[in-house]
């Protein structure tokens, strides 16, 4: 909690300063997102069925003078399970598959240097907003693409909840970047996960820690990162506290057709991997990639196709606390985004999930959904 209690000090500082900032002329652009998933578990899993879930983004961005800007950004989940109850998964077939509640997730302030080379954020932080993102995987519905499983089961500031952070980020050349930051060691309020502002700091926290960096080259990017937790976590093997909670992941985008620099057309692939530590995550292993085609009709530059593959390999101890020779988890997705408006989407899609949560007994689970989006655009 020392770490924290600095980190603390300091948003306090950066809210003083941005407040006064604030009192200069500034720009608030607001937007909002209703995104709705059918989907339903054709054969395979747990037991077929369907379900709806929907999620509501509010937001609200704000620039001021002086480098200075702001984000608040509120999320309202419908309520989820559907991997839970049908397809029986571990990666999860939905991005927004979460519990129920209306939660503050994000609200922060960032100062960026007058040469716009260094900037600092502080505040509430969706950490895979700046970390381990992939936008080409965007696209997908399955979380695994968002970011990896082998991070994301540790528990980070990731949606549904998040927690307080402090990220710096430098750019060393033209380039490359460096990031860092630091959270508090345990996201939101497990005791109460529906709460509006889920955040509690106790004295056996911890905190977390990330780092990554960033080669950009002509038509894409390399990243490496590299997280770690300070709190000691529980054994899978049942023998008690073990420090080394953390992991790494490397990934990559290219662009393999690109016909104007600038726009959004073209065809694009990537590639990501990641370990965690067996002794004490399930998953142990993780690679995943895919292709994008973005606008591959004529007249339909916003529409994209894709297709992805997400494998989760988990650990040996994992499998023996389970009492199961767990297979691989991998899952096959197909998705097709039709732009009917500026702002309005329908996103037919379908995932084959082969092992559903590496339990050879389990039939390999065949999931037929569709995404609806809807944005403020649509209304223009």
């Amino acid at each position: 909690m020392r770490v924290f209690s600095s980190v603390c000090s300091i948003l306090m500082s950066l809210s003083a300063l941005g407040l006064a900032a604030s009192a200069a002329r500034a720009e608030v652009e607001y937007d909002a997102v209703l995104t709705a998933d059918l989907l339903h578990n054709h054969s395979g899993g747990l037991r077929e069925g369907s379900r709806v879930m929907g999620n509501l983004d509010l937001s609200a961005a704000w620039s001021g003078q002086g480098g200075w800007d702001g984000f608040a950004y509120v999320l309202a989940d419908g309520g989820g399970g559907f991997s839970e109850r049908y397809s029986g998964d571990a990666q999860v077939v939905s991005n927004i598959d979460a519990p129920k509640g209306v939660r503050l997730f994000e609200a922060w302030l960032r100062k960026t240097g007058d040469s716009g080379r260094w900037s600092v954020t502080g505040g509430l932080i969706n950490l895979n907003g700046i970390f381990d993102v992939q936008e080409a995987g965007a696209l997908f519905l399955n979380a695994s693409h968002g970011i990896g499983p082998d991070y994301s089961q540790s528990g980070p500031s990731i949606f549904p909840f998040s927690t307080l952070g402090l990220v710096g980020e430098w750019q060393a050349s033209e380039t490359l970047r460096l990031r860092a930051g630091v959270f508090d060691g345990v996201a939101g309020d497990p005791a109460h996960q529906s709460s509006f502002i889920g955040l509690k700091l106790g004295d056996g926290d911890g905190a977390h820690w990330v780092a990554e960096a960033e080669q950009g080259f002509d038509r894409g990017y390399v990243k490496l990162g590299a997280w770690t937790y300070t709190a000691a976590a529980e054994r899978l093997d049942g023998a008690g506290l073990s420090d080394g909670n953390s992991g790494y992941y490397a990934q990559a985008k290219y662009d393999f057709y690109k016909p104007e620099p600038d726009g959004d057309r073209g065809v694009s692939g990537w590639v990501r991997a990641g370990k965690a530590n067996k002794d004490i995550q399930a998953v142990e292993t993780y690679m995943g990639g895919g292709l994008v085609w973005t606008g591959p009709f004529t007249g339909r530059d916003s529409d994209a196709v894709g297709f992805a593959i997400a494998h989760a390999d988990f650990g040996q101890p994992y499998a023996e606390a389970a009492g199961v020779d767990l297979k691989p988890e991998t899952t096959y997705e197909l998705s097709y985004r039709y732009a009917i408006r500026d702002g309005l989407s329908v996103q037919p899609d379908v995932q084959y999930i082969r092992h559903p949560a590496g339990d050879p007994q389990t039939d390999d689970a065949l999931v037929l959904g569709v995404r609806l989006r809807v944005g403020l655009e649509a209304f223009k």
